[in-house]
């Protein structure tokens, strides 16, 4: 018999799992609300499909821009 669970949205940012808080609410709508607590969203775009799966994970990974150096 096949049974099917919910995976939980995960985003990795440099390494960091961070758990979303609004596993119900879409992907825009879950961004958008993170993006006001942690600005390192703002800089981002995610799309559903660029999600992988990883055990009971579906891992979201931010491609954030390089760090600003002076020289």
């Amino acid at each position: 018999m096949i049974t099917s669970s919910k995976l939980t949205r995960v985003y990795d940012i440099r390494g960091t799992k961070l758990t979303c808080p609004m596993q119900n609410a879409s992907l825009e709508e879950s961004v958008r609300a993170l993006s006001q607590t942690n600005p390192l969203f703002r800089h981002t775009k995610l799309f559903e499909e660029d999600g992988v799966v990883s055990g009971t994970e579906l891992v979201f990974k931010l491609q954030l821009p390089p760090p600003k150096s002076k020289g």
